[in-house]
Formats: C-alpha cells, sequence, structure tokens
C-alpha cells in the first residue's frame, strides 16, 4: 500500500510541474475545445503507464501527448466525417488550426514550414518551440539520440533549403567610387 502511496506522490510532482507545459504542447497542435479532454487523458495514461517510465518525466509526457493528438484528430476526423454524410455533404474534413499554426501564420512561417514533412516540422517544433534537448525529444519520439539527431539535422538543411526559396533575389549594390582629379 504504501509503494502505491509513494508512486502517487511522485505523480503529483510531475503533474504539478509538467501540466502547463503538457497544455502548451496541445494547444500548439488541437483546436482549443479539444485541449482540456486531451490533457485529461494524457495524465490518466501517464498514471496507468508510471510503473513503466523511463527518464525525464516532460519528454515521456510528450511522448504519450503526441499519441493523444493523433488519436484526437483520427477519432475527430471520422466524427467530421460521419456528421457531414449525415448532413447528406461531401466527405471533407476542416479542422480548426491549433494555436502554433494560428500565430506561425500571422507570422508568415507557416507558409514555410508547410513545405516540410509532418515529421520534420515535429523534430524541429519539439527542440525550438517545446524547448527539449535533443536527447529528451529522441524520448518523445520513441526513437535513439543518434536517430533523432539524424532526423533533427536533415529537417534543419530541408528547411534551410526552404526559407532559401523565400530569400528576394538583391541585386549587386556595391559602393561606387569615383576617383576625383586634383585640379
Amino acid at each position: 500500500m504504501g509503494e502505491i502511496a509513494d508512486d502517487w506522490s511522485r505523480f503529483e510532482v510531475v503533474y504539478r510541474d509538467s501540466y502547463h507545459a503538457v497544455v502548451r504542447y496541445l494547444t500548439r497542435r488541437l483546436a482549443p475545445d479539444l485541449i482540456d479532454d486531451a490533457a485529461s487523458e494524457v495524465f490518466a495514461i501517464a498514471w496507468e503507464r508510471w510503473s513503466t517510465k523511463r527518464g525525464a518525466a516532460l519528454p515521456w509526457l510528450y511522448g504519450i501527448a503526441r499519441r493523444v493528438v493523433a488519436n484526437t484528430w483520427r477519432s475527430q476526423g471520422r466524427a467530421d466525417r460521419l456528421a457531414g454524410r449525415l448532413r447528406g455533404e461531401k466527405d471533407t474534413y476542416t479542422d480548426e488550426p491549433g494555436a502554433d499554426t494560428r500565430v506561425l501564420a500571422r507570422m508568415g512561417a507557416a507558409r514555410i514550414l508547410a513545405r516540410l514533412s509532418e515529421g520534420d516540422r515535429e523534430v524541429l517544433m519539439l527542440v525550438s518551440w517545446d524547448g527539449l534537448e535533443p536527447h529528451e525529444a529522441a524520448q518523445a519520439l520513441g526513437c535513439s539520440k543518434a536517430t533523432f539527431a539524424v532526423r533533427l539535422h536533415r529537417a534543419r538543411r530541408r528547411l534551410e533549403h526552404e526559407l532559401a526559396k523565400d530569400v528576394p533575389v538583391v541585386a549587386d549594390h556595391r559602393p561606387v567610387t569615383t576617383e576625383r582629379t586634383a585640379t
């Protein structure tokens, strides 16, 4: 009985320390009305799997959150398609963008990030937006540190390539020097 109480105490600390970070992660990926349920699901799964946790808590929770987001997208898509069929509409799926998409769109970066694969975006966002160290991001994605390092390197190169496409070509404007002759 004492072991469960100790586990629960440790879990409560992780919950208090990580809740806002997990909600921010979900906010960047889900519509606002889905975030509370997704956060609850993340922590319910975390408690169920508490005995299997390895390494730092936050990357482990992000790994769970990533799968919850994917399940939510699938569920939401199925529900939207069913509702559309019941209304006699075509099978289309519209999704309200998450906060990250709205912010990046305002910054003009969404256009460039949209040209990258979902995998590249996830790798870059875990490090740059979520602030994980590469070894923590590897844990969140369920891959080795070496595999993550390669994915991150490749994603950064593809991002640089896409950014270079958007840089306007500027004509060579070297200062013109005029030689004055003494008179």
